[in-house]
Order: C-alpha cells, then sequence, then structure tokens
C-alpha cells in the first residue's frame, strides 16, 4: 500500500518529517547569534541570516551601530578569481574568519586552505600557518603545545621547531595528559581514529601547565559485542573499555602535576589523586590557574560527594593547603548547572573567596576571608544562584545567573544580576520575562567587561539579541530571529503550563505541543516525552531547542504531546533535586507525572487518558519503562531506547551521585528487572550494539527479565550505533530508521492507525 491508498497517514508522515531538525532549521534565520569580541572589546561580529544569504555585521560597543565587517562583494570577487567559481557576497564559502592584529585584514579557510585578504578584498593570498601545524593542547600565545607519545607528555616549540620529552616513565593505563575510558566514548573514539588532545590546563603567562597522570591500570572492564563490522567482516568483534560501576573498589585516579615549560621541572601536587571515573578535573573545570599564575586551584570531593574542599597548590613546590571545606548530608554540587565550572573565587591576593553553597536549601554565593572564614552572604532567599560568570576585583562586583527570583515569573528563566561583594541587593541585569541564555556562557562580556550581548526567548518568543553595557543599560538591539517560513510551514508554537505535582502544593512546569491541524473538539491519545533528571530539565524554557523537537514530529502525526518536570530534576530548592536520593527508583517523581497529566486532562478535555504513550532515551528510557511498570493502568504504550535500567550498570559518577553511595541491601530495588512482571502494555525496547554510554547489557538483562516474567515486548537492535542515534531534544543526530520505527509504534498501538508501509525518513528536505 503506497500514498496513494493510505494518503492522510503519509501526508501526515511527511510533515512530521518536515519538522526534523535538518529540515526546521532551514525555515529560520538568526536561530542562535554567536557573537566573537574584538580583543580591544571596542566591537564584536556576527552572522546575521536571510533567506538571501548570510553577512558577518560588525557591532560598535559603544553606540551599537552596525555595518559589514568587510567588503563582502570585493571578497567574493576576489575568491571567485582564484578558484574559478561563481561565489555570490550574501553566500561566501565560511562560517567565520579572525581579524589580523591590526584588523586590517581577515583570515578564513576555504576548501581546506587558509586564505587572507585586506577589508576590501584586495591583496588576497593562500596563508601558511607559521611554524607549520600546530600540535596537541596549544598554549594561549600559540607558541606551544603538548602531544602525547606512549603516554608520554612531549612538550613542542612551534616558533623554534624544538620539541623537549617531559615523561619517560608512561605505563599502560597509567599514563599522562589522558582522558577517563568511562568517559562515555571510549570506543567512538577509538573506532573513529579520533585524535584526543591531552588534558592540560595552561597557566595565563604560559610558564607551567598543569596536567595528570591518569591512574586506570586496576579499573574493571566492559565490553560491546559487534556481530555485522561494516567492513563486511564475518567475525563478530569484541570492544573492551576499562569502567568502573558504583560499589567497585578501583577507581580512576587523576595525580595532578605542573611542569615548567621553560626548565621541564616537574613539581607532583602533595595531595591525594582525584577520582576521575567519568571526566578528570581538568576536563570539568574543577582546576584552574589563578590570574598570575602563581597558584593553581581545584576542588576535591569524597566519593559519596558529601563533603568537598577547596584547595591551593604552589607550582613551584607542589605543596597544597585546604582553604575552604563544606560537609552535608546529601550530595553536594558546586554548581546549579551539572558539569559546570565551580562556582568558586579567589582573589588575586588569596584574601577574599566566594563560595556556592545549598546549605540554606537553595543554592547562593558566600563570601568568605582568605582562611575560609564566612564575611557575608552575597546572595539571599527562596531562588536560585545558578552560574557564577564573572567578578570584577576593581569595582567589587560579582555577575552571575539565577533563576526564580523574580516575582510572578517562570522560576525556570534564567536572568543576569550583579552584586557588590560589601553587600547589598543583587541588581537585575536583564528585564525582560524570558529566558536569558538557553546554556553557558549564558551571555557575552566583552574582555574587559563593560559590555555584555544577551539572547532571550520563550517558547512562544523567538530569541531576540541585544547589547548592553554591565550596568545593563540598553545600548542597542542587535537582531531577531526570523521563523515566518517556520510559521507558514504550519509549525505552531507549544504551551507552557503550570500544575500541582503529587504533594497537592509544588509547582511543577511542563509543555503541550498539539498537532498541526489540532480541533479543540477531537479526542487525541496523549504522548509524554519523560526525562527524569536529576542533571537536566525536559521542558525547554526558550525557543532555540524547539527546533527539531521530536514532540513537534509526533504531534503532527496526530498526538498530543507533554513534557513535565517533576521532583528530583534540577533548576529549583535542593530538597527538590535531592528528592529521589537514596530513594531508588523514583525515576523524575513518577506520581508527580501521574497527577499532572489528571490534572491536564480536567482542564482539557480533549486528552484522552485511556490512551497515554510514553517515551524517553537514557535515562529518559528507563523512566518511561519505570512509568510503564509502576503505573501500568495509566501508561499503555512506551519507546524506550538506549535505557540505563540498572543503575549498577552505570558510571561510578552517575549512579552513586544519583542513586545513593553504595550498593547495599534495596538498592537493586532501582532497577526495572525487579518490576518485569509488571508489564501490561506494549513496549518497544532499543539499544545499539556500539553504545559506550548506556551498556547494552542494561537493556538485555531487562530483556532477559521480561522473558523470564512472560511478558511481550519489541526489541529493536541498532548494529554499528553508539549512543547519540536518538537525540530526544532535537533530532538532528538522529537515526532515520529508528526516527520511523518509533513513530510507527505509536501510530499502530496508541493512535490504533496503520503506519504507512515502506515510508523511509529521509525523502523530504
Amino acid at each position: 500500500m503506497g500514498p496513494e491508498q493510505q494518503p492522510a497517514m503519509w501526508e501526515r508522515y511527511r510533515r512530521a518529517e518536515a519538522m526534523l531538525y535538518r529540515n526546521a532549521k532551514s525555515l529560520v534565520f538568526n536561530l542562535e547569534t554567536k557573537v566573537r569580541w574584538l580583543p580591544d572589546s571596542t566591537a564584536f561580529w556576527y552572522r546575521s541570516e536571510s533567506a538571501s544569504g548570510h553577512r558577518f555585521m560588525l557591532v560598535d560597543a559603544q553606540t551599537g551601530h552596525q555595518r559589514e565587517a568587510f567588503d563582502h562583494r570585493m571578497v567574493a570577487r576576489a575568491l571567485s578569481a582564484v578558484l574559478e567559481r561563481g561565489i555570490e557576497p550574501q553566500r561566501l564559502p565560511f562560517e567565520t574568519f579572525e581579524f589580523a592584529a591590526d584588523g586590517s585584514r581577515i583570515g578564513f579557510a576555504v576548501d581546506g586552505g587558509r586564505w587572507e585578504c585586506r577589508l576590501d578584498g584586495s591583496s588576497l593570498r593562500e596563508r601558511p600557518v607559521p611554524g607549520g601545524t600546530r600540535q596537541g593542547n596549544v598554549s594561549p600565545s600559540g607558541r606551544h603545545g603538548v602531544t602525547v607519545t606512549g603516554g608520554d607528555l612531549v612538550l613542542v616549540d612551534h616558533v623554534e621547531g624544538r620539541s623537549a620529552t617531559l615523561t619517560d616513565d608512561a605505563e599502560a593505563a597509567f599514563g599522562y595528559g589522558s582522558s577517563p575510558e568511562g568517559r562515555n566514548s571510549a570506543v567512538t573514539d577509538r573506532l573513529g581514529n579520533r585524535d584526543l588532545i591531552p588534558r592540560v590546563l595552561w597557566s595565563p603567562d604560559e610558564r607551567y601547565l598543569l596536567t595528570h597522570r591518569l591512574d586506570e591500570r586496576r579499573v574493571g572492564t566492559m565490553h560491546l559485542w559487534q556481530p555485522a563490522p561494516p567492513d563486511g567482516s564475518l567475525r563478530p568483534r569484541i570492544h573492551t573499555y576499562r569502567q568502573a560501576l558504583p560499589g567497585d573498589a578501583e577507581l580512576p585516579l587523576a595525580h595532578l602535576v605542573v611542569f615548567e615549560t621553560g626548565t621541564g621541572r616537574r613539581a607532583d601536587l602533595s595531595w591525594n589523586p582525584l577520582e576521575s571515573s567519568f571526566l578528570t578535573p581538568i576536563e570539568l573545570e574543577h582546576a584552574w590557574w589563578s590570574a598570575g599564575s602563581d597558584a593553581v586551584y581545584f576542588v576535591h570531593w569524597d566519593r559519596d560527594r558529601r563533603s568537598v574542599r577547596l584547595v591551593w597548590g604552589d607550582p613551584a613546590t607542589g605543596g597544597c593547603s585546604v582553604l575552604v571545606e563544606e560537609e552535608s548530608e546529601t550530595p553536594i554540587d558546586l554548581n546549579a548547572v551539572y558539569y559546570g565550572r565551580p562556582n568558586v573565587w579567589v582573589s588575586g591576593d588569596r584574601q577574599e573567596i566566594i563560595w556556592y553553597s545549598a546549605r540554606s536549601g537553595w543554592g547562593h554565593l558566600y563570601l568568605l576571608d582568605g582562611g575560609g572564614h564566612p564575611v557575608r552572604q552575597l546572595t539571599s532567599g527562596d531562588w536560585l544562584v545558578t552560574d557564577l560568570l564573572r567578578v570584577d576585583e576593581e569595582t567589587r562586583t560579582a555577575y552571575f545567573m539565577a533563576t526564580g527570583r523574580e516575582a510572578s515569573r517562570d522560576p525556570y528563566y534564567h536572568h543576569l544580576y550583579a552584586v557588590s561583594l560589601d553587600g547589598g541587593a543583587p541588581r537585575l541585569l536583564t528585564p525582560e520575562d524570558a529566558a536569558h541564555g538557553e546554556w553557558p556562557p549564558w551571555v557575552d562580556f566583552s574582555p574587559d567587561g563593560r559590555y555584555f550581548v544577551d539572547r532571550f526567548s520563550r517558547i512562544d518568543q523567538p530569541p531576540r539579541t541585544v547589547l548592553r553595557k554591565s550596568s545593563g543599560e540598553l545600548v542597542a538591539r542587535i537582531v531577531e530571529a526570523d521563523v515566518s517560513a517556520l510559521l507558514a510551514s504550519g509549525w505552531r508554537y507549544p504551551e507552557r503550563f503550570s500544575a500541582k505535582a503529587s504533594d497537592g502544593e509544588t509547582d511543577l512546569y511542563g509543555m503541550i505541543v498539539l498537532p498541526y491541524d489540532f480541533d479543540p473538539a477531537a479526542r487525541y491519545p496523549v504522548v509524554e516525552s519523560i526525562y527524569p533528571g536529576p542533571q537536566a530539565t525536559r521542558t525547554p524554557s526558550g525557543f532555540t531547542d524547539l527546533v527539531g523537537e521530536s514532540t513537534r514530529c509526533l504531534a503532527d502525526l496526530g498526538f498530543v504531546v507533554v513534557t513535565v518536570d517533576g521532583s528530583g530534576t534540577p533548576g529549583r530548592s535542593r530538597a527538590f533535586l535531592d528528592a529521589p536520593y537514596g530513594g531508588q527508583g523514583g525515576a523524575g517523581g513518577l506520581a508527580d507525572h501521574a497527577a499532572v497529566l489528571a490534572q491536564l486532562a480536567e482542564a482539557r478535555p480533549y486528552l484522552d487518558l485511556s490512551r497515554v504513550g510514553i517515551y524517553g532515551h537514557s535515562a529518559g528510557a528507563y523512566a518511561a519503562v519505570r512509568a510503564m511498570l509502576e503505573y501500568p493502568d495509566l501508561y499503555r504504550v512506551g519507546v524506550a531506547s538506549s535505557g540505563n535500567h540498572d543503575q549498577a550498570l552505570t558510571n561510578v559518577t552517575w549512579g552513586e551521585r544519583w542513586v545513593g553511595p553504595f550498593r547495599g541491601p534495596g538498592w537493586d530495588t532501582q532497577a526495572n528487572r525487579t518490576l518485569a512482571e509488571n508489564l501490561r502494555g506494549k513496549l518497544l525496547l532499543v539499544t545499539g550494539d556500539l553504545d559506550d554510554n548506556v551498556n547494552p547489557a542494561a537493556t538485555f538483562q531487562l530483556v532477559d527479565a521480561l522473558i523470564e516474567a512472560n511478558r511481550d515486548f519489541d526489541l529493536l537492535v541498532l548494529p554499528n550505533r553508539n549512543h547519540d542515534y536518538a537525540a530526544t531534544w532535537g533530532t538532528w543526530n538522529e537515526d532515520p530508521y529508528f526516527t520511523r520505527r518509533r513513530w510507527d509504534f505509536f501510530v499502530e498501538h496508541l493512535l490504533g492507525e496503520a503506519p504507512p508501509p515502506g515510508y523511509r525518513v529521509g525523502t523530504v528536505g
């Protein structure tokens, strides 16, 4: 049966496919406006998009006046001549460029070569990189680089063309500057022949470099079975990587080391090695240099993360001392953004420290003296500081992002604030009622800190970009996203809602996505897209993440799609985040999700709660299955892709931080397999055979339990796929076959219609 026999469903699939990221993104201009400040802070440039192409605009910081950064017409003419093909001024074949130091020339990459010319397009020539190709982790000036040979560090001088071996004692699984194999991509990196740059951190003056010697020698191994190698080999292959699991005695340990670049002199920091099961302290920005290059700072958590300390290290001697220490009954985080840089600052003279703590029940900033003793609390109240962005020592001002402080506004909207180190109330610098910045760096400060560029939006308001002074004074409106073509395609804005949690008191927030041809008099099956945290929320607060969202694609197939962020997710109070800790299997407050669906249906009769489905990826897949097992009368159909269905099979950093400190009595109750006999609905389990993030064993052990319980289910194994085949928040990486199978499963089992046979995602766009 083809489209001529089933025109309505074929058309819905085509509409859904048109909303995939690669297609929907082409209908939006200036969705993500990235700016590049000039070193002297006098101006910045950005790439302005329109239906006719793009231009590079230069903006004067003092006045906000915009002009072309260079003569596009003449640069296009010069390139057309040397490349022997027609190039249009508004479709230049590069997406970024850089100014020469004096601002008189620009450099850019085209066709694998480096070129430079004057601003008027004259004197176009290929530009060799001085000193040859830069290697490894390059120093701030570009003069030095660090490479790794056999696990040992090699310092390269790109100016003089010399190299010097810094170490000669590396061993297998005990080398320098490496990243842990438990980083969720070790096999993917290996198969892709990816060269990982050495993990080193240069001091600002380049006199020193900080790195680590990573010991993984006794870490347990995990395996992936590749039964259908893409080269056609008949023999399956085994891929092995080291990964510590919750409760393991042996963990990857990073020993911090400092080298002096001029002499090669080595100083091992006299501190216990730091647990690095997922990423190292350098990768996580848990270590940093002082502005004067005379000190190294790093934070060290105990394994259970219930105690943390800020440590000062002397790069010359390796001596260390503790500056601040904090303990808690539940795990401590130094940033409300998972994997964000610690919200910690130390003054140049080490006489003042800003420390982040949720000891009051909300994450706030505290000013301490150089000995770690309290001076004053800089922020307070029932709202959340999320990211400390910068501190101006001259004006004694701290700039930070926070949520929930503005009364009557959505508590998930980020705003930028400034607060004096000498006390006083924080000042709001971004007044618009919207989400400001959707991910770090949130706003783009000029190098001197006198200006910042702010992008803000809501799910019902496309992004706008403005330039402000650091005082918050508006300088100029820079650009607005153009979504007219997207709206003309039938795309409709989702609805942001609030409802009560299962306790009947706590406000929860979510999103409803309606079909393009929504009829309020009709009854629609409901699909929930779930992610239980605890390191991320599922519901976008701004517009950018909506383009290509899987919820829009599913809605246009004929469903109402819902997201909600229940207890156990970030962005709220500490109690809200810690709600499931130690409770195993909370899965982001499933009781909250059930309560919200019931409230939504009371107010929206078009929601048919006799037909509810659920889907999620990774931790979202765990939650989707858990929902079907704990609420089988509500959730009837589910698709769970690459689920971590047993936290005992996850990385230590995840399992022990979010589920509980160590395995013991009752710990296994969090595993979905323990509830396998509860399955009554239609369930599709999916995994990639090369998933080095969530090992396929988690899915297959659940499969084994479902078989033992004599339950029916569907299983899809995707050969030669890792964890990235299903991008739930946006579908730019999503595997087309998996996309179609997920659509088919809900259409058949929840909508009650036959999917269009033979439909192949990839024909639209």
